[in-house]
């Protein structure tokens, strides 16, 4: 027998708390979000990203266009009222909601917004019955990409569109600071540079730019361990997975990153370090890691499936300020975060991205492209242009977008800008802070 422990005035208290609540003042996000009828969105992203802000925005736009705050129906469940609860008591949501609005039933849109719904097991199927009424709306928001993943997607039978949101972009984090960007006057050219050698320092986390530097540190390791208690260990209870093994093998791989690593190396400094763990679990970490929203891995662009999975992965945390403060030993080099702070907005941007090796051995450190495979184009990230490695980071974009058909070839360093036309193709050189506020 199910014991209750929520009670239907629970649910309402907890409904008029929310549309009573003052919506805090926002940053805006450019994440485009929208819920349309019989199909659910989803905000998915890493813990502390602003995924509950983005939410928030999402209200704010609502009562723009005239939605009343009365159609909305917004619950968390982190609030410890609803910790203990079942999946045959979410039913009581939408009850306690017509309960207070008895008229609104089938005469009018209703917004029901779940921030960490996906912590109830089975909840999919009281969204699925949700949207059996044409007049709900649902947008779901989440710490774990299982949201987008094809066993979620096959139970929502489809009806779930995922929307990935990072920590702030270049462009938002000037809109936090108050800066508009001008990238055409020399003071505004230096506004711009001195931002982003913040932002370069303090990652791209919304809610830490206030804090001193060592408390900036400390916040972000904090995150860090919540991370891998709450999105990893907590979520896979029946595992019982060895915190301190996670800890160094998530420590290990993000303080690679943007650059090379296989598990088999991790697994053979696991074991140096006294840490038994065998590859079939080191796989299992970096999926977790990756379902976390911590790190993504990057293979070789290449058909074929055998010669991708011969060769090393490169290792991206999303964000590299995090990177630089678990790292166990020497920091994260000022390179190794540009080069993450390209691979973030290049995703953010929806883009497919691989590394390529030409076939002298350089390596081109992006081959993008959309998801229908068209307008592939090639980038490589360098702190700056030298005569040292001209060769390495120019040389080879030439015969490489001969190759692979790519429409333009980039270079993206810290200051350098100009043009270089190299046998035929016109490689562009441009500086980070410039790249990064192009559409």
């Amino acid at each position: 027998m199910n014991i209750s422990y929520v009670q239907l005035s629970d649910f309402q208290e907890i409904i008029k708390e929310d549309q009573l609540r003052i919506l805090p003042q926002l940053t805006r996000r450019s994440l485009p979000v929208d819920c349309v009828s019989e199909s659910a969105t989803a905000i998915i992203g890493g813990r502390r990203c602003g995924k509950t802000y983005r939410s928030y925005q999402f209200i704010h736009d609502l009562a723009a266009s005239g939605v009343p705050r009365e159609s909305v129906c917004r619950f968390q469940f982190n609030d410890l009222r609803l910790s203990r609860l079942a999946l045959d008591e979410l039913r009581m949501i939408d009850t306690a909601y017509y309960s207070l609005y008895p008229s609104f039933r089938h005469t009018r849109p209703v917004h029901f917004i779940f921030d960490e719904i996906h912590r109830i097991e089975g909840w999919e199927d009281y969204i699925l019955y949700l949207l059996d009424d044409p007049n709900h709306r649902v947008l779901i928001t989440g710490s774990t990409s299982k949201l987008q993943s094809g066993e979620i997607a096959s139970a929502l039978r489809g009806k779930c569109h995922p929307r990935r949101l990072f920590g702030f972009s270049f462009r938002e984090f000037l809109s936090h600071l108050g800066i508009t960007p001008d990238t055409i006057s020399s003071t505004g050219q230096s506004q711009l540079r001195n931002a982003f050698s913040r932002y370069l320092v303090q990652g791209g986390y919304p809610e830490l730019f206030k804090f001193e530097a060592q408390r900036h540190v400390e916040l972000l390791q904090d995150y860090w361990r919540t991370m891998l208690v709450r999105d990893i260990v907590e979520a896979h209870p029946g595992e019982q997975i060895p915190f301190e093994s996670l800890l160094y093998f998530g420590q290990s791989l993000v303080s690679r990153t943007a650059r090379p690593f296989t598990v088999r190396r991790l697994m053979t400094e696991m074991h140096e370090a006294g840490l038994g763990c065998s590859h079939p679990t080191g796989y299992k970490y970096l999926r977790y890691l990756q379902e976390a929203f911590a790190v993504d891995a990057v293979s070789l662009f290449t058909e074929s499936t055998r010669v991708r999975q011969r060769n090393y992965q490169k290792a991206y945390a999303l964000d590299w300020a995090l990177a630089d403060a678990v790292t166990p030993t020497a920091p994260v080099t000022v390179s190794h975060k540009l080069e993450t702070i390209v691979y973030v907005e290049l995703v953010r941007r929806n883009r497919i991205v691989h590394y390529l090796s030409t076939h002298n051995d350089t390596e081109i450190d992006f081959i993008t492209h959309r998801m229908s495979g068209q307008g592939v184009d090639l980038v490589q990230v360098c702190q700056s242009l030298t005569a040292d490695n001209y060769q390495r980071e120019v040389a080879a974009l030439p015969p490489a977008c001969r190759h692979t058909g790519a429409s333009s070839a980039t270079v993206v360093t810290l200051e350098d800008e100009r043009d270089i036309a190299l046998d035929g193709v016109t490689v562009r050189v441009v500086p980070a802070w410039k790249w990064l506020l192009e559409e």
